[in-house]
């Protein structure tokens, strides 16, 4: 914008310096147009602008790793002309990593309705978010610039890929679950609205008059233990939460319900317990939303509490069963 007023004002001069050494329609013609133009891409932009207002998604909330993604910035106006041009900075973020970098974009005959992608970059796991700043709208001369309200930051989960199962470590199996339940597997209590009608047990409850529920006394422990090694580069951190994706999900095909346990980059330990595909995505969620350690912690994790359950250990290279 500077540099187009810099042109505006040497036309200017340049119109100033005709009109004086030459006394003719002309110069006059000349100066007045150079005066009125201004002027009227002001009120041509004023419409324009009317009611322009930005909107800023991902192309997909959640994708795997490598997958092709793309930011999309929606613009909408209440007049039928079409904005001039837009600037404005787009910063990206992956919240994981740290990786942070800021642009400048110029967007040129925008309409209501217009939408425009930006590459997203999905090549490492994490939190992404898109964020844009500074958003301004310029008349048809590049003179004048009008503010424009910023959209909320949009953010996108970058899953880790899952890979072959062959160099997982031997998985515990999970309990079988054949014959007639014991009455040492259950606990019985009173019904509460929204238990399943299957977890009522009728003999039981015909004799006391009241509804008696039985709840699976293992249900809420997990049978296994995994920590893992979470710090040092984008790539490190990959092959980490790829072994981790992938042995969760074998884990959960068992029918193994697991706790995630790690050291975050306070050093302080976070637990995720994790026994169903939602469980699962919410610990990740959660896993990939904070940024993670650049140096490995002196310290382990406390597992006095779980320490008679079985450990599995990821590390960057392989994956130890302790």
């Amino acid at each position: 914008m500077l540099g187009r007023r810099m042109v505006y004002g040497a036309a200017l001069l340049a119109a100033l310096l005709f009109q004086i050494l030459y006394d003719g329609y002309l110069a006059q013609f000349f100066l007045v147009c150079v005066l009125a133009l201004p002027l009227l891409s002001l009120l041509l932009s004023l419409r324009g602008v009317r009611g322009l207002a930005l909107g800023l998604s991902p192309s997909a909330p959640r994708l795997s790793r490598g997958s092709e993604g793309a930011w999309q910035v929606t613009v909408s106006t209440a007049s039928s002309l079409p904005v001039p041009q837009l600037t404005v900075f787009v910063s990206f973020q992956n919240t994981l990593t740290g990786q942070k970098t800021r642009q400048r974009i110029r967007l040129s005959g925008l309409g209501g309705g217009v939408t425009r992608t930006f590459p997203m970059a999905g090549e490492h796991c994490g939190l992404l978010t898109c964020q844009l700043s500074r958003a301004r709208a310029l008349d048809c001369l590049g003179l004048f610039a009008f503010p424009v309200p910023v959209p909320a930051p949009a953010r996108a989960l970058v899953l880790p890929l899952s890979l072959p199962r062959e160099g997982l470590p031997e998985l515990p199996q999970a309990p079988s679950r054949r014959g007639s339940p014991s009455p040492e597997d259950y606990e019985l209590r009173e019904y509460r609205p929204g238990d399943p009608l299957r977890a009522i047990h009728w003999k039981l409850s015909s004799k006391h008059d009241q509804l008696v529920v039985r709840e699976p006394v293992h249900s809420s422990l997990p049978q296994v233990v995994v920590t893992f090694d979470l710090f040092g580069d984008e790539v490190r951190l990959d092959r980490v939460l790829d072994r981790l994706w992938t042995l969760s999900q074998a884990l959960l095909d068992r029918g193994i319900p697991h706790t995630l346990v790690w050291l975050d980059r306070t050093r302080r330990q976070q637990e995720r317990t994790v026994a169903s595909r939602l469980q699962l995505s919410a610990a990740l969620a959660f896993l990939l939303s904070q940024p993670a350690p650049d140096l490995p912690s002196l310290a382990a994790p406390d597992l006095s509490r779980l320490s008679q359950l079985p450990h599995i250990h990821l590390t960057g290279r392989e994956e130890d069963a302790l």
